[in-house]
C-alpha cells in the first residue's frame, strides 16, 4: 500500500536530494529515477540515531520546566548541561551538513 504524505524540506535537504538526482539520472539511459523513489530509497537505507534527532528538537524551556517540575534541582547545572547539548548537535548538524556536500 503507498501512502502520500507532503513534507517541508530544509534548503540543506533539499539541496541534498537534488543533487543525488541529478548524479542517479546522469547517463542512466535504462530509465529515470524520480523524486518519491530517491526519498523511498533514502529512508529505507538509513539509520536515524534517535537521540541525537531528539536533542536537535529538544525546547530548552520545555526541558527546564519538566526538570523543575521534579523537585530539588540545581537550575544553573541543568541550563549549562542543556546548553551544551544544544550545541553539541548543532556542531554534529554541521559536520553532517559539510559531509552530504562533499
Amino acid at each position: 500500500m503507498k501512502k502520500r504524505l507532503q513534507i517541508i524540506l530544509s534548503n540543506e535537504a533539499w539541496m541534498a536530494v537534488d543533487d543525488l538526482s541529478k548524479e542517479a539520472n546522469s547517463d542512466f539511459d535504462g530509465g529515470h529515477i524520480n523524486y518519491s523513489d530517491l526519498i523511498n530509497e533514502m529512508i529505507l537505507c538509513s539509520k536515524v540515531d534517535i537521540k541525537t534527532l531528539q536533542l536537535k528538537h529538544t525546547d530548552l524551556r520545555k526541558s527546564l520546566r519538566a526538570l523543575a517540575s521534579k523537585g530539588d534541582l540545581d537550575l544553573d547545572t541543568v541550563l549549562k548541561t542543556l546548553s551544551e547539548l544544544k550545541s553539541t548537535v548543532k556542531k554534529k548538524s554541521k559536520s553532517v551538513n559539510e559531509v552530504v556536500s562533499i
